[in-house]
This record gives C-alpha cells, structure tokens and sequence, in this order.
C-alpha cells in the first residue's frame, strides 16, 4: 500500500528521499534533486516532481519553520547547516515547475478534491523560500 496524502511527505517518493537523506545528510542530494526538475523541459512525472517538493521542504525547513519537516526528520536542519548559495533560488525554481503545465503531479492532483489543500502546502513553502532572501 503505498502512501499519497496533500502533506508534504505524505506519499512514498518524498518519505523514501527523506529517509535516504538523513541516512547520510548532504545538500548534493537536495540540490540534485531540485535541479533535476528545474531542467526538464518536457513532461514532468509525478515521482520526481514529489521528490522535488520534499527538497523545497528541507530547504524550507533550513531556511525557515523546521516544523516543515516531520517530527523523526526534524535533525536534518542541524545536520545539513546552511543551505548553500542558490539552493532557496533553485527551490522556488523547482516549486514553480511542479505546478506547472506537463507536470503529471499537478495533473493527479487536479483529478481529486485535495488539489486546493496541496496547492496551499507548495504556497507555504513559495511564501518560507522567498521571505528568507
């Protein structure tokens, strides 16, 4: 049974990507994954675009509320430090892109009744991201 909530972390992909991360903390693997979104100018899948708004998150939570992140997770902020130059740019760059047309994650959400509650969740993040710069 696989998880698929409007939270943050309520599906598989953002739950596995945190995990590996605080396996082995390193903001290589959340830069990766923003950018990786950042650059796809075709259809974006709803398993990368789900990862990359667990990323925004930890950016969020590094920058801002750490209360983004969930309650087991909440370490991560102290054990990533600052985030590096760019990377709250980078966040808001992938944030957009998620929402964007061809993006298979928006699409999912439009076909159910949560997609205003997601869509508050990615504003959340927009509204933590851009008042730390």
């Amino acid at each position: 049974m696989s998880a698929w909530a409007s939270g943050l972390f309520d599906n598989d992909d953002a739950l596995d990507f945190i995990d590996d991360l605080a396996e082995g903390p390193d903001w290589r693997t959340v830069v990766q994954a923003l950018d990786y979104v950042t650059k796809q100018a075709g259809y974006l899948e709803a398993p990368e675009g789900q990862i990359a708004v667990a990323a925004a998150a930890i950016v969020a939570a590094a920058v801002g509320d750490v209360t983004i992140l969930p309650d087991n997770h909440r370490e991560l902020k102290a054990a990533l430090g600052a985030p590096p130059e760019g990377v709250v740019r980078l966040a808001r760059s992938a944030l957009a892109r998620v929402v964007a047309p061809a993006s298979e994650l928006d699409e999912l959400w439009q076909e159910g009744d949560e997609h205003d509650a997601w869509l508050t969740q990615i504003a959340v993040l927009q509204t933590t991201l851009s008042a730390s710069q």
